[in-house]
C-alpha cells in the first residue's frame, strides 16, 4: 500500500487550498491508496476557527469523518492524524495515534514541552515526529523526546533540507517519515510511504511505523 502521511485540508488549515472533496478527487487519480490527514492542531489554528464561530475540536474530528466517509465511496483509505505544535515555538510534530478522547482539552496540550508531550505519547502509546526539522525557523529538539522525525517533506515551496534530516536521524537513531506536506494542487502524492502490509485502521499503521516494515517515496 502507498500511502501519505502528511496532508493537510482547507476546512481546518489556514494555510491549506484543498478541501477535503477535492483532496480526495485528486487523489483517488494516483496510485496512493490511502493518506492521513494531519491537519494543523494549534492555538493558532483554534484562534481562526473560534473566531468563525466554530467548535474546534468538534471541526477537526469531523472533518476526519467526513473524509472517511468520501474516501470509503472511492474506496480510499483515510485515516485521522495531527500536526501539532506547542506554543513554545513554530515547530511542527507529526502525530499518529493520538485519539479524540487524548485531546479534548486541547489547550492543554498546545501548553505542553515536547519533552512532556513525547512522555505523554509513550505513556498512551502514539508515535511522536518532528515534522521538516531543519526547515528555516525550525528548532532542534532533543531527539530523546520524539519517536522519529520527517527526513522527507515534499512541500516544494520550503527548503526543509531532508538531506540534513535523513543525516540527523541517522545519527540518533530515530524512526524516519516521509509525506508530502500537501496544501496545494501541486503538492498532491509527492512523498509518503510504501508498505507491503494491508492497512486498515490507525492502530494498524502505527504498528508498522513501529517497526519500520516500510519505504520512504523518494528517499
Amino acid at each position: 500500500m502507498k500511502i501519505d502521511l502528511h496532508v493537510h485540508s482547507s476546512e481546518i488549515s489556514p494555510c491549506g487550498h484543498l478541501t477535503t472533496e477535492e483532496l480526495l478527487e485528486l487523489y483517488s487519480k494516483t496510485d496512493y491508496d490511502g493518506f492521513v490527514l494531519t491537519n494543523h492542531f494549534s492555538a493558532y489554528a483554534a484562534q481562526k476557527a473560534e473566531e468563525k464561530g466554530v467548535d474546534f475540536h468538534k471541526a477537526f474530528h469531523e472533518t476526519i469523518l467526513h473524509a472517511q466517509e468520501l474516501g470509503r465511496k472511492r474506496n480510499f483509505l483515510v485515516l485521522g492524524g495531527y500536526e501539532v505544535r506547542f506554543v513554545d515555538s513554530d515547530n511542527d510534530y507529526l502525530v499518529f495515534g493520538m485519539t479524540e478522547a487524548h485531546c479534548r482539552n486541547f489547550r492543554d496540550i498546545f501548553a505542553m514541552t515536547p519533552a512532556e508531550f513525547g512522555e505523554f505519547a509513550r505513556e498512551e502509546g502514539f508515535l511522536f515526529y518532528q515534522a521538516h526539522p531543519f526547515r528555516n525557523g525550525m528548532k532542534v529538539v532533543n531527539p530523546e523526546c520524539l519517536f522519529g522525525i520527517e527526513i522527507l517533506n515534499g512541500h516544494p515551496r520550503h527548503d526543509s533540507r531532508n538531506d540534513i534530516a535523513s543525516l540527523w536521524a541517522d545519527k540518533f537513531s530515530l524512526h524516519k517519515i516521509g509525506g508530502s506536506d500537501c496544501h496545494q494542487i501541486e503538492d498532491v502524492g509527492s512523498s509518503g510511504i510504501v508498505t507491503e502490509e494491508k492497512i486498515e485502521t490507525m492502530e494498524q499503521l502505527v504498528k508498522i511505523l513501529s517497526t519500520d516494515r516500510y519505504s520512504i517515496i523518494g528517499a
